[in-house]
């Protein structure tokens, strides 16, 4: 099956509270997104999630062991931010301190999510835009799964449609 990922950057707004997020821009440079972005006017409570959609080259369908567990063929990851009073992006720390005591930038990145080979065969070979709004969601209220050993699959969303 070829997979194919439409926008490998994603960006959406969390409005804390409608509780609901809504998709802003789009794109498949960074690049593409930081000079989209300017001039669009976020309000103070607001958040904003950053999606990168990845095709994992190292995936072999056919794994066992650890590598079964928790790989898939596209990984999800995510970058939190919430704007500052001067409307300015600011990166957002999950509540976990690192041995030193203070806030560690790689744990606020620790939420990511494989898309397996079913969900994609189920749904011809992409993901859909309902299941990325509620993803985005999932992921801006600290829902999907952080274990180290967990299974880190797009399947745990549907516990929560």
């Amino acid at each position: 099956m070829d997979i194919k990922i439409p926008h490998k950057y994603l960006l959406f707004k969390y409005n804390q509270s409608k509780q609901s997020v809504k998709l802003i821009l789009t794109g498949n440079k960074i690049s593409d997104i930081k000079t989209s972005i300017k001039g669009i006017k976020i309000p103070v409570g607001n958040e904003i999630l950053l999606m990168k959609l990845t095709k994992e080259k190292s995936f072999k369908p056919n794994a066992t062991g650890l590598a079964k567990l928790i790989a898939g063929p596209i990984k999800i990851n995510f970058k939190l931010f919430e704007v500052s009073d001067t409307n300015i992006l600011v990166p957002k720390y999950e509540a976990i301190l690192n041995k030193k005591g203070t806030h560690d930038t790689d744990k606020r990145n620790s939420q990511f999510l494989f898309v397996t080979p079913n969900y994609l065969k189920d749904n011809n070979g992409t993901i859909t835009q309902t299941d990325l709004k509620l993803i985005g969601l999932l992921a801006l209220q600290y829902k999907l799964e952080k274990r180290p050993l967990a299974h880190k699959t797009i399947e745990q969303i549907n516990k929560f449609k």
